[in-house]
């Protein structure tokens, strides 16, 4: 290079002459400037131009992280060490690979000094002959680096293409199951390699073999006993003058360990991003759970305090506050589905649903489930049509969760059809088989949402249950298939309408008696005369039950504990018959029935009794049954029912 041409050096706020730089571009292949962190302050060198790199480009960037320190990871902190010593005064020499391609690099002499009355470290490199590298590597340190490699279980080879032969260690040999101190051809060695990996081995060496590249693969060797080992393989090769290959070298070695815990690794890692991604998923479901819970549970308590506080007002007539009461009763069922749903759906998750079968018609079933929807179908001027091709339809199933599985049907079909619209039922029969359709006029289903319908919590089952918590659809599909059968969405699209289709099995079993879809009002005062004793912690509670049974007639005695109500056997006399809560302070109403049934029966130990708990567990159930109560019935109570419930023991005893 001219000094004409040869760029400028800074250091530290003085440039060097374009004669210095020229002088120095003949001495080194590269040289710069490097900042007290190792940054490059600027750069230059004939060995660049051969690169196509502009080294100016470089400016800013860590030296030792550049890509021409990557020919390994120890040269990289070599120069980094190098250039640190520097910077604290301390000069440093020494020989590294200096990567001037993808498959090449050059060995370089590289210099690191502190620039005087400076903070900049010089570095320059100058590249050095295979001659200078190899100086002392005698015979004698030949055969010290053979031992030590094969003290390292590392396979050395060396593959002379004129000749076709090979000449390895003999760890070499060992590692493709090969006698040890016997030279072969390639393919001897072919003939070790697994039959899947030849064809593999074969390109990535006849690609190094033409090309002079370098190569470093992992593949498998079998053995003659049937075992197999993983290898790692090293190399390059090398042409003549005129681009023929001459010769190649490498290294092999068993890392068959090192690949199964690399495996290992990667297993724990995919069952981790598993855990994560199901935790994740889980989060997710939960928040769109408890959102939903919320917006729901407040969206129908809004509507009973402001309906109730719209019937309190004195201006209304009597239509308008039976109106306001009409619209509390219709929230608080919807309330009261809500929490049944949820119950249901923790029933489901630890595994303790459970249904009682017997012989039923499921005509019944479905004919009383579309007479309980006609009055809200009527109101909203929707048509609901009910339709079956048989009035004997055999089924051995628990008839309340058929009758739940239909209601929930209908309930979203009369939800999602405007005024105007058509919902129908229609019951059709085969041989061993039954088809019941649930087809509504309303707002359809996206077809790519269908698979999600049933799914618990998901937003499309969320859109389409009835009053919202994605749980509906979901207790559908699992009652249906603890039947036996099937349940199916379909839907044209969004504003087409949907239908839904149950399939339930038959059976020959001879059908038991109807189902009531509903309690029957009960008029009159059918608890005349009855003395009923109520024990009740909660006020409210008690204040709203005694009221209710004192309308229909009945005596009533209110005690807030066990205690008192023990006491007032005594001083009043025998009730016809006790309702008490179960979860009481200090002694709840397990403990309250023990008592009692422990008692002589002239001094009540046979008095019928009725739980009426917030509990809704199954467990709850039994253990109130076996310790001596005669029904239970949970909260919040169906004022109709419990009256039955009331004079079917009273009637009983």
């Amino acid at each position: 290079m001219d000094a004409k041409n040869a760029p400028a050096i800074d250091l530290d706020g003085n440039t060097l002459s374009a004669e210095s730089v020229a002088i120095l571009e003949n001495v080194f292949d590269f040289f710069g400037v490097l900042d007290a962190e190792g940054r490059v302050v600027s750069l230059t060198g004939r060995i660049f131009r051969g690169m196509n790199t502009i080294p100016g480009l470089l400016k800013g960037q860590v030296f030792s992280e550049t890509v021409f320190w990557q020919s390994s990871e120890m040269t990289s902190k070599l120069i980094a060490k190098a250039i640190t010593a520097a910077a604290a005064s301390e000069t440093t020499k020494l020989i590294l690979d200096f990567r001037i391609g993808a498959d090449d690099k050059v060995p370089m002499e590289v210099s690191v000094q502190l620039l005087p009355s400076t903070t900049l470290v010089f570095i320059s490199g100058q590249s050095v002959s295979d001659r200078r590298v190899q100086v002392g590597q005698n015979r004698e340190a030949r055969e010290q680096l053979l031992f030590a490699a094969e003290n390292a279980a590392i396979g050395l080879w060396f593959w002379d293409f004129a000749e076709d032969r090979i000449y390895s260690t003999a760890r070499c040999n060992e590692l493709f199951g090969l006698p040890a101190y016997e030279t072969f051809r390639y393919e001897d060695f072919r003939q070790a390699i697994h039959p899947e990996d030849r064809e593999f081995v074969d390109l990535f060496l006849a690609d190094s073999r033409d090309r002079g590249w370098k190569y470093d693969e992992e593949f498998r060797v079998v053995y003659s006993d049937g075992s197999m080992e993983w290898l790692s393989a090293e190399g390059r090769s090398f042409l003549d003058d005129n681009g023929r290959p001459q010769r190649m070298t490498g290294v092999v070695q068993k890392i068959t360990e090192q690949k199964l815990a690399a495996e290992e690794i990667t297993k724990i890692h995919e069952r981790e991003k598993k855990a994560r991604e199901e935790a994740v998923e889980a989060n997710r479901a939960k928040d769109f759970f408890l959102a939903f819970v919320s917006h729901e549970l407040r969206g129908q308590l809004n509507n009973i305090l402001g309906w109730l506080n719209v019937a309190r007002t004195k201006s209304l007539d009597k239509d308008k506050q039976e109106n306001a009461l009409e619209r509390v009763d219709r929230s608080a069922q919807q309330q009261k589905k809500l929490i049944d749903d949820l119950v249901d759906s923790a029933r489901v998750a630890s595994g303790r649903l459970r249904l009682e079968y017997y012989p039923t018609n499921l005509y019944t079933i479905v004919r009383n489930s579309w007479q309980a929807h006609l009055p809200s179908a009527q109101e909203r001027n929707i048509r609901l049509e009910f339709a079956s091709d048989r009035e004997s339809v055999p089924l051995f199933g628990d008839a309340s969760r058929l009758l739940q599985v239909f209601g929930n049907l209908l309930s979203n079909a009369l939800k999602y059809t405007p005024e105007g619209g058509r919902v129908s039922i229609d019951i059709e029969t085969a041989d061993e088989s039954v088809r019941v359709q649930v087809t509504d006029t309303g707002n359809g289903i996206d077809p790519d949402e269908l698979p999600n319908v049933f799914r618990q919590f998901s937003p499309v089952a969320a859109a389409r249950s009835n009053p919202g918590l994605g749980l509906g659809l979901s207790i559908v599909k699992i009652l249906v298939t603890k039947h036996g059968g099937l349940v199916k969405a379909e839907s044209e699209g969004i504003g087409k309408g949907s239908k839904f289709t149950v399939t339930l099995p038959l059976t020959e079993t001879p059908i038991a008696e109807d189902v009531e879809p509903t309690s029957r009002p009960v008029r009159g005062k059918p608890l005349a005369g009855r003395s009923i004793l109520i024990v009740e912690d909660d006020p409210d509670s008690r204040e709203v039950l005694e009221f209710f049974l004192t309308e229909n007639g009945a005596r009533v005695k209110s005690c807030d504990s066990v205690r008192s109500a023990l006491a007032s056997f005594g001083a009043n006399g025998l009730p016809n018959i006790i309702i008490s809560d179960l979860g009481m302070p200090d002694e709840d109403g397990y403990s309250f029935i023990q008592k009692v049934r422990g008692m002589p029966m002239e001094s009540g130990g046979a008095v019928p009794a009725i739980a009426l708990s917030a509990f809704t567990s199954e467990e709850s159930r039994r253990k109130a049954l076996e310790l001596g109560f005669s029904r239970y019935c949970t909260k919040p109570f169906e004022h109709d029912q419990l009256i039955k419930d009331v004079l079917e023991l009273l009637d009983r005893n």
